[in-house]
């Protein structure tokens, strides 16, 4: 049975699911950094003992040092670097655009930008998407979605260094005070 599309409409579908693919990508990072925080949007740190470097340390005692977790993990940045989609169709009719529309011929198009002048209507190219070709399925279609690792935003690097600058050594031990304030 054939099926027939227009060529636009198949174009912006494709786009729009590569837009909303991405969406999904930048959602689950957003989810992910929530696991470095607690409830109450408070950093979570990791507490570490260690040798007193302070100069006025006595042998045994330690310096419990406190770093939040984000800065010590590497972070998971990823977008699309691009999409390629391959598929067979059979072209169609021209189309006018108006028509496939189900509005008369003559009744005024909307415009988009309120600075455009009104187009005439164009012609759409119908395609059929069920066609295919020689030793393939119909409507068989191979996509190769490339994404790439990239640079932390502005915001996320500035949070890292405040939580990188904000680390550090908030108690020290004397010998046999295991326990920090």
């Amino acid at each position: 049975m054939a099926t027939q599309t227009s060529l636009n409409d198949l174009i912006e579908a494709l786009a729009g699911a590569v837009v909303d693919a991405q969406d999904r990508i930048e959602q689950h990072q957003v989810a992910q950094l929530s696991q470095y925080f607690d409830e109450d949007n408070r950093p979570k740190s990791v507490v570490i003992r260690m040798p007193s470097m302070h100069p006025a340390a006595q042998p045994g005692d330690e310096d419990f040092y406190r770093a939040p977790i984000l800065p010590l993990v590497s972070t998971n940045l990823l977008r699309i670097k691009d999409v390629e989609i391959q598929f067979d169709a059979d072209l169609g009719s021209l189309v006018d655009r108006s028509a496939a529309e189900g509005a008369p011929a003559d009744a005024p198009q909307p415009t988009r930008d309120w600075r455009a002048h009104p187009a005439a209507p164009k012609p759409r190219m119908q395609i059929d998407t069920t066609f295919g070709a020689t030793g393939k399925r119909a409507g068989a279609v191979h996509v190769v979605l490339r994404v790439e690792a990239c640079e932390p935003t502005e915001g996320a690097a500035r949070l890292m260094n405040h939580l990188t600058q904000v680390q550090g050594v908030f108690h020290t031990s004397r010998d046999g005070d295991d326990t920090p304030p």
